[in-house]
């Protein structure tokens, strides 16, 4: 049995970023369609809508462009998605880099694009010590 890999919504067509769009990648389409992959988005699991405003890491709290304060939908929709990787035995992600949820090598804050982790891959990390955390930029 192949093992089953949770990739970022958006990188498979699912049009779950902020503006409404996706970032599609052919490659990671192919693994959900060969049925190797479950797309996921922590933003939506945490009950933010398609589109929703831009958000920023700032003070530890996540904040969109109309100074609403997201964190608590940020952190609900980082614990959901950790706990479907747990419950599933993921050993690998692939998330999208660059985001407030799911950065991995780059993430948003205060509106810079600055080294660091996302809210989700943060929490990742942290709970499960031997995940592989891949990314696309």
């Amino acid at each position: 049995m192949k093992e089953i890999i949770v990739v970022s919504a958006c990188l498979c067509g699912i049009r779950s970023r902020y503006d409404g769009k996706s970032k599609y990648v052919e490659d990671i389409m192919k693994l959900v369609d060969n049925g190797e992959a479950i797309p996921l988005c922590p933003e939506m699991l945490g009950g933010l809508p398609v589109p929703r405003p831009k958000a920023t890491i700032m003070d530890g709290r996540v904040v969109n462009e109309h100074g609403e304060d997201v964190t608590e939908a940020f952190k609900r929709g980082a614990e959901r998605f950790v706990c479907i990787v747990e419950k599933l035995g993921v050993k690998r992600v692939i998330m999208k880099d660059g985001s407030p949820s799911c950065g991995v090598k780059y993430t948003n804050k205060n509106w810079k694009k600055i080294e660091g982790s996302g809210i989700t891959t943060s929490l990742l990390k942290e709970r499960i010590k031997d995940i592989k955390i891949d990314f696309i930029p």
